[in-house]
């Protein structure tokens, strides 16, 4: 998936590996699916991966992060390029 390679980057055990892709996919598939586009995936994946690396382990906590009104964090070292996607579910 495209956010393997940035998983990589971090050094995580595999117990979190596995929890964090587990997080992604439940994530992008609670999505509509009008709103699964690569930037949206990208964003929600750059959310959770910031907040991993932050620290946030409670896999709970990272997909109602992911999912919430809360603001997107980019990517570390990245600054975000536009405003957060917000869908019209929530």
């Amino acid at each position: 998936m495209f956010w393997e390679a940035d998983l990589r980057r971090r050094a995580y055990d595999p117990e979190t590996l596995s929890m964090l892709s587990t997080v992604i996919e439940r994530v992008v598939a609670a999505l509509p699916h009008g709103d699964r586009t690569d930037e949206r995936k990208a964003r929600l994946a750059s959310s959770i991966l910031g907040a991993a690396a932050r620290g946030e382990r409670d896999p709970i906590r990272l997909y109602a992060m992911a999912l919430g009104s809360g603001p997107w964090e980019p990517a570390i070292g990245e600054a975000p390029v536009s405003q957060p996607i917000r869908s019209s579910r929530l």
